[in-house]
């Protein structure tokens, strides 16, 4: 008998069911032309290997066809298992058949999403087919089950990750369910591309057939990119920017949706730090130091890009330069008002001119984009920093130096920063990226071992007359007011918590502390004085704590700030990178800052490198203390937990009279003046902008813009820069100048002595 259909399928049923199909499979692989505009139906190589199946198998199944044999109980098996996987992915492409018919025009790209319908018409008619006559319903079935496993396990991690991500768009009490599912079964890498943006409908079968069901054919399925980044920090304790953007072959279409906001947002592919340099020169008898880090952008991709980072800043230090080089020359940046510098830079940026623009992002960081950079080209630019030096309580002094704790570009692993350091203790190295990022390598001073006064002044400019500030440095006693911590639980604090056991003896008996944990089980020590019940408590406390994920340190703070509403007492915020903005507001955090009559100060110890929560505008935030991190964790808590004598510095304004210090002396002032000023009323923040245009430096009420050419300048309402008027870092060349003339005063004086004695 033969089993052979009378019509036996040809070479164009093969090539449709067969070839087709795997063409499509290559292709998507390759280019990812579905995962860069819609899905990505093959997120992981277990994908793949499930969709391979189904040519491979409608292979057997025309030749079975073609046989006079009967086909054998597994090939209908596997006939039927195909179909089902077949039939999952034609529901899934079910909403863009309409447009792939209008697509077909063009070059034929429409044809590609008919393949799974193609294939499933072949593999289910010639499976039914070679079924039919017997009692087929069992392999049939087992195929069927068979094709809905394969599916599912495939799907698993991926339909969990949507189902999660789903719970979290939702919000409220349903983000805590979602966060758990993801740490249970999601897919993080998966997650991490739809941070990145890379896949924003559903990437798996079932899970968008899941979706489907709820929102309908056509419903909306995009995914918040601001959402998934949320959950990827909250899940993994990272910031997704933290890892680079995976290396999948859909890149070539990957867009930076980020561009021109106010995120650092994912690293660009091509984009990388090629270069960078630190010059700077010290002033002992003023103990600070002027730094200018240079830096060479290089961009390896076909199309412009914006590069972004966040610089971090050593404590009390203040930009007071910006410059990037425009057709070979260094155009210095103007100073201005935040939202005219910022509108300035997003005008530019939409006719792909060359802007810089750096504007503050909380206490100690800057927000600096540049755009654009050309492609296979390089951007060069300079950032100036006035820096105070740090004095210990012996007085010690050190100054940290600036960092990227945030990039969306790459860096080389062999990449070096160059070093040179004029004035005090002359410094010449080569650092590593990981040894800068790190904090731990500091210029020094000698010790200070008697209160210094120095006067600086500003000369008059038009109306505005001469600036004169002071600066003492006094020996004095530390803050004894109540101490309330909060302690992130954040995984990447896992280090430094046992150390916090380890600083609490700093603590002085007597002195009123109490401490708020913001981790999955938050626990609240109630304010007391001092003693060994309380340390007690405290260290039972932290060690309760289980560090795991992304903590929302936010709950936290505003316990803590309606636990200590007191201008005398100190909130020490210890915690690790906080990477996100966001995208659910704090109500309680907010009423606390915007009802309570007094606030504390704010203190925070960032344990690891990278972003720092702000809420925008919030003077709480902008006023901060925020010290660099040293070597020694436990030396650093130690100091931030002492109450004890301690040098301290104050800078105010005084009459003009003989100046003794650098002009820098009043930038440091200005840019402690202003740091509260972000949320002023109109007529004091135009007073506080034209303080800080005179004096060149960036702050909460103040950005830093360069344009191309003057007329944008003029255009967007902006003072067009004065390059004489920008501090500098002396060349070698004008060192050497200063050296010889001192040697020539000096001789000339002695020689004078000499004369009058004789």
């Amino acid at each position: 008998m033969s089993y052979r259909q009378p019509n036996p399928p040809g070479t164009f049923a093969l090539i449709a069911a067969t070839v087709f199909p795997t063409v499509v499979i290559v292709i998507e692989w390759i280019t990812g032309l579905c995962a860069g505009a819609f899905f990505d139906p093959l997120p992981t190589p277990g994908h793949v290997a499930m969709v391979a199946t189904v040519p491979i198998v409608n292979v057997l199944l025309w030749r079975a066809m073609r046989s006079d044999a009967p086909a054998p109980s597994w090939l209908i098996v596997a006939g039927t298992a195909a179909s089902v996987i077949a039939a999952s992915y034609a529901l899934i492409f079910l909403p863009l058949l309409p447009f792939a018919l209008v697509g077909i025009v063009f070059m034929g790209v429409g044809l590609l999403p008919f393949a799974p319908v193609v294939a499933l018409i072949h593999a289910a008619r010639w499976t039914l087919w070679l079924a039919g006559g017997r009692r087929a319903w069992r392999p049939m079935t087992g195929g069927a089950l068979l094709g809905l496993a394969a599916l599912v396990l495939a799907d698993l991690p991926a339909t969990m990750t949507q189902v999660a991500l789903d719970r979290y768009e939702r919000g409220g009490a349903e983000r805590a369910d979602a966060i758990a599912l993801m740490r249970r079964m999601g897919d993080s890498d998966l997650l991490l591309r739809q941070a990145y943006g890379d896949s924003t409908r559903p990437a798996s079968i079932v899970g968008g057939l899941i979706f489907r069901s709820r929102t309908g054919l056509f419903g909306n399925a995009f995914t918040s990119t601001g959402d998934a980044r949320e959950l990827y920090y909250r899940v993994t304790g990272q910031a997704f920017n933290a890892v680079p953007r995976p290396a999948r072959r859909d890149n070539r279409f990957a867009w930076d949706e980020d561009r021109g906001g106010e995120d650092v947002g994912g690293r660009v592919p091509g984009l990388s730090l090629g270069q960078s340099r630190i010059d700077g020169s010290v002033n002992e008898r003023d103990s600070l130091a002027y730094l200018e880090w240079t830096i060479d952008l290089v961009n390896k991709g076909a199309r412009q890009q914006e590069a972004r980072f966040t610089l971090a800043l050593p404590e009390g230090a203040v930009v007071s330069r910006a410059t990037l080089w425009v057709n070979g020359e260094p155009r210095e940046a103007s100073i201005a008002g935040r939202g005219a510098v910022k509108a300035a830079y997003q005008r530019v940026v939409s006719v792909s001119r060359d802007p810089l623009l750096v504007t503050t992002d909380g206490a100690q960081r800057l927000l600096v984009q540049a755009f654009p950079v050309p492609p296979n080209a390089t951007m060069k630019l300079r950032i100036g920093v006035t820096a105070p030096f740090a004095i210990a309580a012996d007085g010690a002094r050190t100054l940290a130096l600036p960092r990227i704790v945030e990039r969306n570009f790459d860096t080389d692993a062999a990449l070096v920063h160059a070093l040179w350091v004029e004035g005090g203790r002359p410094v010449r190295a080569n650092l590593g990226d990981g040894a800068l990022t790190g904090g731990h390598h500091r210029l020094t001073l000698p010790q200070i071992a008697a209160p210094r006064r120095t006067t600086a002044t500003v000369a008059a400019v038009g109306k505005a007359g001469p600036i004169a500030v002071e600066q003492r440095i006094e020996r004095g006693a530390m803050g004894q007011g109540p101490l309330m911590l909060v302690v992130d639980g954040s995984a990447d604090m896992a280090a430094t918590l046992p150390v916090l056991g380890k600083a609490l003896d700093a603590i002085t008996p007597g002195r009123i502390v109490g401490m708020v944990t913001a981790a999955d089980t938050p626990a609240t020590v109630a304010p007391a004085p001092w003693s060994p019940a309380q340390a007690a408590r405290v260290r039972d406390a932290l060690a309760a704590i289980r560090p795991v994920g992304g903590q929302d340190d936010r709950a936290a703070l505003a316990q803590a700030l309606r636990a200590m509403p007191r201008g005398d007492a100190t909130i020490l915020w210890l915690h690790g990178a906080q990477p996100v903005r966001f995208t659910a507001t704090e109500p309680a955090l907010e009423q606390a800052l915007d009802r309570l009559p007094a606030l504390p100060r704010l203190v925070r110890y960032q344990a690891v490198a990278g972003r720092a929560l702000v809420v925008p505008g919030e003077r709480w935030f902008d006023s901060a203390r925020l010290p660099t991190p040293g070597g020694d964790p436990v030396a650093d808590l130690r100091a931030l937990l002492a109450s004890g004598p301690g040098w301290q510095v104050e800078r105010a304004a005084t009459s003009p009279g003989a100046a003794t210090g650098s002009a820098h002396l009043v930038r440091l002032w200005a840019a402690d003046q202003l740091a509260g000023e972000g949320e002023a009323p109109a007529k004091s923040r135009e007073t506080a902008i034209r303080l800080a245009h005179r004096l060149n430096i960036v702050t909460p009420v103040s950005g830093a813009v360069v344009l191309e050419t003057d007329k944008e300048y003029k255009d967007g309402d902006l003072p067009v820069p004065d390059s004489d008027a920008v501090p500098t870092v002396p060349e070698p060349e004008t060192w050497a100048l200063l050296i010889l003339t001192a040697l020539a005063a000096l001789w000339l004086w002695r020689r004078q002595r000499r004369a009058v004695a004789a």
